[in-house]
């Protein structure tokens, strides 16, 4: 008897495994790579909606900028202060707790 008859009766149930696996394999990625990019195609629709709310709040940030900027505060009833002082530090008490006791 010649070395591929004994072989063969194991090789094909080898090969048909393999290539099974293979083929499960392939499917696997190929459900990897549809989802990653679902997720990709996703997260650039969040990050776009992200940009156009930070774009409006933006906007209405300088308008209501621009608005207080072109107020005169004289015409509003606020006169220039006559002396400024300023408030020093002071150390805390060691004995403030949570409780309120």
């Amino acid at each position: 008897m010649n070395a591929l008859a004994i072989t063969r009766p194991r090789l094909i149930p080898s090969l048909s495994i393999l290539a099974g696996a293979l083929l499960a394999a392939y499917v696997a990625f190929m459900v990897a790579a549809i989802l990653f990019a679902a997720l990709q195609t996703q997260l650039a629709q969040n990050v776009q909606a992200s940009r156009m709310a930070i774009g409006k709040l933006e906007g209405a940030y300088f308008a209501g900028v621009s608005q207080l900027d072109s107020t005169d505060p004289h015409t509003l009833g606020y006169v220039t202060p006559q002396h400024v002082t300023y408030v020093s530090a002071a150390p805390l008490p060691n004995n403030l707790t949570f409780a309120g006791n």
